[in-house]
């Protein structure tokens, strides 16, 4: 019995397109991410390699801001500046949609009061949208 030709382009395109989801990993830099973070964004097969590269982005800043309160100044600038150039570029990928997704990954139960602390003692930062590098 021969297979018609729309239905066997059909099965190909299916089990090229899952292989691609197979081999995600080595695309997209996980190092720095909580494992259980990690398998979330690497779960979303719907999102492009972009979209996960800037959610590894948001999640490496996101993941600093715990404990924000007991860092020095300095680290605190640091930590605000990472997260504010983390935050543009998953906003030129993301929907709000999933960033608040993954927050909810990253911090769970905590979340709003996390980033109301952070919102509340994090320095104001203006971003020179031309030096910013995204992943």
């Amino acid at each position: 019995m021969k297979l018609p030709y729309s239905l066997l382009c059909s099965i190909f395109l299916g089990l090229s397109l899952s292989g691609c989801q197979l081999i995600s990993p080595i695309f997209v830099d996980y190092n720095g991410v909580r494992m259980d973070v990690a398998k979330w964004i690497n779960s979303k097969t719907l999102l492009n390699m972009q979209q996960k590269r800037s959610l590894v982005q948001l999640s490496k800043a996101q993941q600093e801001i715990n404990g924000f309160s007991k860092l020095s100044d300095s680290e605190r600038l640091a930590v605000a500046k990472e997260n504010a150039v983390a935050m543009h570029c998953a906003n030129l990928h993301l929907s709000q949609k999933k960033i608040q997704q993954l927050q909810l990954q990253i911090f769970g139960e905590d979340k709003e009061q996390v980033l109301k602390e952070y919102q509340q003692l994090a320095p104001m930062i203006k971003l020179d949208k031309k030096s910013i590098q995204c992943d």
